[in-house]
């Protein structure tokens, strides 16, 4: 086995392996890419996750941005103060 096991892989299993592994770990479906994903093709896909997010989810992520955000805006006002100050 060892001898037609390509270097790049960690390991290689027969075909009843194969079989008995996705049998215990229960996913038929899996999803192997043809094609390597591109950025925009990344892009388009982080925007339609964000689209079709739980009300709790976007919650979950509002919550930390808004903090950050105020944070963010307290210290370029405070910046902007001190600038207008001392011109």
């Amino acid at each position: 086995m060892d001898d037609i096991c390509p270097s790049q892989f960690v390991a290689c299993y027969t075909p009843e392996e194969w079989e008995d592994m996705i049998l215990l770990y229960g996913e038929e479906d899996v999803f192997i890419p043809e094609h390597p994903i591109g950025d925009a093709e990344a892009v388009a896909n982080f925007t339609w996750e964000i689209l079709f997010l739980s009300p709790w989810e976007l919650i979950y992520i509002a919550l930390p941005m808004s903090v950050l955000a105020t944070y963010g805006l307290t210290i370029y006002f405070a910046y902007k103060w001190i600038q207008k100050k001392f011109s």
